[in-house]
């Protein structure tokens, strides 16, 4: 009875082993065949890829946001992508839109680290300071401190 039991088990084991190396996630680009076993990996290669011509690197300076539409290339391999980048001519050759953009990513991105309970409690105490008729000069030294 054991060894019937031991049979068993080992092939539910198997079984199970089976079931779960089936249902792994598993697929491949339908442009290039590479395989990815990983959802993630799958989604960064396809994002970084333009499939609408093909499996071809599309240049970033590329769209409504460059003049003219910008550079427009195409690369099929990362290695000439990447010199291309280094150098492409439309870097910054934005139309008023794509500089509109440029400009308030810009802002954006300085003014999201700030830390804005901070700068009012600063705010606050400066105010005070001013009413209580601190030296403008210490106020001065306490700003600089904080920053």
């Amino acid at each position: 009875m054991k060894k019937v039991l031991s049979v068993f088990f080992a092939v539910l084991f198997v079984l199970s082993v089976m079931t779960v190396a089936a249902s792994a996630w598993e697929t491949s680009c339908p442009y290039c065949g590479e395989k990815f076993t990983s959802e993630i990996e799958y989604t960064e290669h396809m994002k970084l890829y333009n499939f609408t011509d093909g499996h071809y690197v599309t240049c970033p300076y590329t769209g409504d946001d460059y003049k003219d539409g910008g550079c427009g290339e195409k690369f099929a391999t990362k290695e000439a992508y990447d010199i291309h980048v280094a150098n492409c001519k439309h870097n910054g050759d934005y139309s008023a839109q794509g500089y509109a953009k440029y400009v308030l990513g810009k802002v954006w991105d300085s003014i999201k680290g700030v830390d804005w309970g901070s700068l009012f409690s600063s705010l606050v105490a400066i105010v005070k300071a001013l009413v209580a008729g601190i030296p403008f000069g210490d106020i001065v030294s306490t700003v600089k401190g904080l920053f």
